[in-house]
């Protein structure tokens, strides 16, 4: 019996650590939920920005998984970006910093940032109030240039439809005194995003996972945080 269990022993161990391994190698999984804690952060500090990660996409469903972190109790007395950076700090990848136009960058410093740089030569965005941020970042994915990206490069899905279609600015919704740019050229796919924050307040999150096979899936959304009504009024003529 002895002889027996230490056989099982030296055949279980290798397969033991290769497990540990693995399970070491996975980002990700943490609740959506807690993109309302952000959010309320960056309401609090009247600020937008975007979420750059890698996670474990689920393809079949419209829930995005988080990044490790860990729940912070709101604390007026600190700065927005001190709270989001105390939420982070279980990510010893993630590197949270304020820009001087004051979008806050959470971004996990070994993510490929390959399809944020992708350049889109034209984007025309319809001049009617039924057309909100989701509609208009399903405008920039869709765009030509970010869809041959993806297919050359085998990064699914080759389209990321979004949870909200034209009119998600309707009725019912906040009024905004800002109206987005008609149309932009010659931007990247992350500067284009960022024009969205502008008129919208908001932040944009890319999730990058590895495939089993060792191809990629990416996902964007945009959360919309609040009405814009107490933001600085943004004159997108000029943007």
């Amino acid at each position: 019996m002895a002889r027996l269990a230490r056989t099982m022993i030296k055949i279980m161990l290798p397969a033991f650590f290769l497990l540990s391994c693995c399970l070491g190698q996975v980002r990700g999984g943490t609740s959506e939920g807690y993109i309302n804690d952000i959010s309320e952060i960056l309401r609090r500090g009247r600020l937008s920005g975007s979420l750059e990660y890698w996670g474990a996409c689920n393809s079949d469903s419209w829930v995005r998984d988080l990044p490790k972190l860990q729940p912070t109790r709101p604390d007026k007395a600190l700065p927005p970006v001190d709270q989001i950076r105390a939420m982070f700090a279980p990510d010893d990848m993630m590197r949270i910093t304020k820009e001087k136009d004051g979008k806050v960058r959470m971004v996990e410093i070994d993510v490929p940032n390959d399809l944020l740089n992708i350049k889109i030569h034209h984007i025309w965005f319809p001049n009617d109030d039924a057309y909100g941020p989701y509609s208009m970042m399903d405008m920039i994915l869709g765009s030509d240039e970010v869809r041959k990206f993806r297919r050359e490069h085998n990064i699914g899905p080759t389209r990321d439809w979004l949870p909200y279609l034209p009119g998600d600015r309707n009725s019912t919704g906040p009024v905004f005194k800002s109206r987005p740019p008609s149309q932009l050229n010659d931007v990247t796919v992350a500067e284009a995003l960022d024009s969205l924050t502008e008129t919208y307040p908001g932040f944009w999150l890319y999730e990058s996972c590895r495939e089993a096979d060792g191809g990629r899936i990416v996902h964007f959304n945009f959360y919309m945080i609040s009405a814009p009504d107490s933001y600085p009024v943004i004159d997108a003529a000029k943007h």
